[in-house]
């Protein structure tokens, strides 16, 4: 009797420790949740000034627009549009008689005519930006579209000024970025429109994304250094 008493308390202990083992063991084996890591896109706006065709290899080519524009495009498939939550594009969008053109008294060659290949934005940008643009928003605003006034600024556009500046005012961007063609003429009308309204402490100018129809011009560079605008590169 006595052995049979042994007997029983030996095999509930070992009961016990088996159980226990495997306890130990299925709470080794649990895997602990995996953690979802959000990426938050930087509140800041990138302003891609008229990256048209007629200016990079087209009727009003600059010299460097191609190049930039390129290189522009190989940053956007590298990922570089992660750094803004906004685009703006601005595209000259001109009537065949626009008041520009040296056939109605104006400056420069017929470009960007509305509906023409010339408008359209550089071909290698225009694709990485339709392949790369992921979660950041893009417009596209349309300048120069009456025959009788000149826009070198997107803010000289009435729709399009009024629906860029309500963004920006809406989303209160922590800083907002420039480049694009061309730097002594709509660059630096644009850059200077929104220092209007816009702290020019929190614009910057990627200088390495931007081309000019003469390259001794100063006038970008000089407005910058006067202001304190960030020079930044890609």
């Amino acid at each position: 009797m006595k052995n049979l008493f042994v007997g029983a308390i030996v095999l509930v202990a070992a009961l016990v420790m088996t159980g226990c083992e495997n306890k130990k063991q299925q709470k080794e084996n649990v895997q602990p949740e995996p953690t979802t890591t959000v990426e938050v896109q930087p509140n800041r706006m990138l302003i891609i000034v008229d990256p048209q065709i007629d200016f990079t290899t087209g009727s009003l080519a600059t010299a460097k627009g191609p190049e930039a524009m390129d290189y522009l495009a190989q940053c956007v498939t590298n990922g570089v549009l992660k750094k803004y939550s906004w685009v703006a594009v601005t595209q000259d969008f001109h009537p065949a008689n626009h008041c520009s053109f040296v056939e109605q008294g104006g400056v420069f060659p017929p470009h960007c005519v509305q509906e023409t290949e010339g408008m359209n934005l550089h071909p290698s940008l225009q694709k990485a930006i339709d392949e790369n643009i992921g979660n950041t928003d893009i417009i596209y605003l349309h300048k120069g579209d009456l025959a009788d006034k000149e826009e070198f600024s997107v803010f000289q556009n009435e729709l399009s000024g009024a629906k860029l500046r309500e963004t920006i005012e809406d989303r209160k961007f922590e800083g907002i970025d420039v480049c694009g063609i061309a730097t002594d003429y709509c660059v630096y009308e644009t850059v200077k429109d929104l220092m209007a309204f816009y702290p020019a402490n929190q614009i910057r100018v990627v200088t390495n994304c931007v081309a000019a129809v003469d390259d001794n011009d100063t006038k970008l560079a000089d407005l910058m250094k006067e202001n304190g605008i960030e020079e930044v590169t890609f």
